[in-house]
């Protein structure tokens, strides 16, 4: 099944208006949708939707029988994602819904990743290295994930290796960028992942998580910057305190 490369300069759109209508009000999203899909049973930590923990639809579908362009390729990413120690710039992080948020971002390898959303939402996610935590500041409550059972570890572990660790299921590429769809070979993390890079220069720009229901969501990176080294605190989840929530 292929898939379309995202044009890299397009800026994502509004919503179009519907038209004035009745309409019954839409389910709430759990935040934990494209971040976590699974947990740890015996960690006292809150469960997601039970859903979350299915099969993925399509996950039986065989591996990509890969050329040895393509090896030479993922090798390439692979020695990219290696080399990028910390990263920072802004995101748009669009949900099955349509619905787009906004923020800056934060990521320091291995295992340390910060999202701060912009207002009028009020949500943090924040990995310390060990667990991904998703802090709702309306609802006041953290639910914590194990980092090992979510797909973003693939490109957030300290010896990156996409040949060693995942299964390959699609690979397309053009002149401007290549993209790839992966699960996670241990089985650990459910779902499915794909990953988009710039070309000729390979910077990754774009990520899309796809749950245990089919539903993908979407991260567009922008403004990229090789950020200063943080401290250990700044990546640690924070009491919900809404005064010092710092959204950009």
């Amino acid at each position: 099944m292929a898939f379309a490369l995202p044009a890299l300069a397009q800026a994502p759109q509004s919503p179009q208006p519907q038209a004035a209508e009745q309409q019954p009000a839409p389910e709430p999203v759990n935040p934990a949708t494209g971040w976590a899909t699974e947990t740890t049973p015996g960690t006292g930590l809150r469960q997601p939707d039970a859903g979350i923990q299915q099969a993925v639809p399509g996950e039986a579908q065989p591996p990509l029988v890969l050329s040895s362009e393509q090896i030479s390729l993922i090798g390439r990413i692979n020695g990219y994602l290696n080399n990028l120690s910390s990263l920072e710039g802004r995101f748009v992080q669009t949900d099955h819904r349509n619905e787009r948020k906004r923020g800056r971002f934060y990521v320091q390898r291995p295992g340390r990743l910060r999202f701060d959303y912009s207002a009028p939402s009020k949500l943090r996610i924040v990995s310390d290295g060990e667990y991904l935590a998703i802090e709702d500041h309306d609802l006041k409550t953290v639910d914590k994930f194990p980092l090992d059972a979510t797909p973003i570890l693939l490109f957030l572990g300290e010896d990156i290796d996409l040949l060693r660790d995942s299964v390959i299921l699609q690979m397309n590429q053009d002149e401007s960028a290549v993209a790839i769809v992966l699960v996670d070979k241990s089985g650990n993390a459910g779902g499915r992942l794909q990953l988009f890079f710039k070309r000729p220069q390979l910077e990754l720009y774009e990520w899309v998580v796809t749950d245990a229901q089919g539903l993908d969501t979407r991260i567009q990176l922008a403004d990229l910057v090789a950020g200063d080294r943080k401290g250990d605190d700044f990546f640690q989840s924070s009491s919900i305190e809404l005064d010092n929530l710092d959204n950009n």
